[in-house]
C-alpha cells in the first residue's frame, strides 16, 4: 500500500498479486477501495490487482477543488500510465462505472475489458436533484453518522439488510458509512451533476460485462440493461437477492462470474 501523485493529488493505492494480467478496480461513492476486499483476495492469486481511492474519497487527498467525472477518469488514465500497466481489465462499481466508461471510450489503448456493476449512462434525474442537494449540504455540514440507515438502503438490497446471518457484515459496513468524512460532499456533487454519456458508449469496443442486482434501488436493472444494449457485443448478468453492491452482497457469485468473463475474454 502506498501513495502516488496523480495530477497534483496524493492517491492511495494497493498493488498486489502476481505477474498475470492487471485488473484495476474502481470503487463507487461512499465505499472506497476496501469494498473490493473479496475480489483482491481471489484475483491476486492469478492477476496483478490494483485498487485505489478516488481523489476526495477514502485515504486519498481531499483536495479543495470541486470534482468532476472527466477529471477522475483522467486520474485513472494517469495512474495506469504511471504504473506502466499497459492495458488493464477495468472492474468498476456505481460512480466508478461513470469513470470507467469515460476511460474506455476516450483511452481505448488502456482498457482490455470492462466490467460494470450498477452502471448508468444517464444524467441524474431532475426529480432526484432536490434530494441530492439536501444530502450534499447535510454531509458537508454534519457528516454521515446520523444518516447511515438511509445510506445503507442505497448501497445494499433488502435481502442483505434483512438476513440475520449477515449481521456482522452489516455492522462493519454501517461503521464505514458512519465515519465518512464531510469532504465526501464534493464527490457526491460530482456524481449528482454528471452529464449523460450515451454518445460515448458506441466508442467502447472492448469486451464488456454489465452486472445488475435485482434489488438495486439507486440504479435500476432497467437503467443497467440500457447500458448493456448501447455497448456493442456486451453481456448482461442479473444477480438475484442483491442490491447495488453486488460484489459485497454476493462476493462468491460475483467472483465466479468475473473469473469466467476474464477467461473467456483472454
Amino acid at each position: 500500500m502506498s501513495t502516488l501523485n496523480v495530477n497534483g493529488a496524493e492517491i492511495y493505492l494497493s498493488d498486489t498479486g502476481g505477474s498475470g494480467d492487471a485488473i484495476l478496480f474502481i470503487h463507487g461513492l461512499m465505499l472506497a477501495s476496501e469494498s473490493w476486499e473479496a475480489q483482491v483476495a481471489e484475483f491476486s492469486r492469478t492477476h496483478r490487482v490494483i485498487t485505489f481511492d478516488l481523489r476526495g474519497q477514502g485515504r486519498s487527498e481531499k483536495t479543495r477543488d470541486s470534482l468532476d467525472l472527466d477529471s477522475l477518469a483522467a486520474d485513472a488514465a494517469v495512474l495506469i500510465d504511471t504504473l506502466k500497466l499497459g492495458t488493464v481489465h477495468v472492474v468498476a462499481f456505481s460512480m466508478g462505472t461513470f469513470i470507467a466508461m469515460r476511460l474506455a471510450a476516450r483511452r481505448p489503448d488502456l482498457v482490455r475489458s470492462l466490467t460494470l456493476i450498477g452502471p448508468s449512462a444517464d444524467a441524474e434525474e431532475w426529480s432526484n436533484l432536490p434530494k441530492y442537494l439536501f444530502l450534499i449540504n447535510y454531509v458537508r455540514l454534519f457528516g454521515t453518522s446520523s444518516i447511515s440507515a438511509p445510506l445503507m438502503k442505497i448501497l445494499f438490497g433488502r435481502s442483505f439488510l434483512a438476513d440475520p446471518s449477515r449481521g456482522p457484515q452489516r455492522e462493519r459496513w454501517e461503521s464505514v458509512v458512519k465515519s465518512l468524512p464531510r469532504a465526501l460532499h464534493r464527490a457526491a456533487a460530482a456524481s449528482a451533476s454528471r452529464k449523460a454519456i450515451w454518445d460515448l458508449l458506441p466508442l467502447i469496443q472492448v469486451p464488456t460485462l454489465v452486472v445488475s442486482g435485482v434489488e438495486d434501488r439507486p440504479i435500476s436493472p432497467e437503467k443497467a440493461r440500457k447500458v448493456h444494449e448501447a455497448i456493442t457485443g456486451s453481456r448482461f448478468a442479473s444477480v438475484p437477492g442483491t442490491g447495488h453492491a453486488v460484489m459485497i452482497e454476493k462476493p462468491g457469485a460475483f467472483n465466479r462470474m468475473l473469473k469466467t468473463f476474464l477467461v473467456q475474454t483472454g
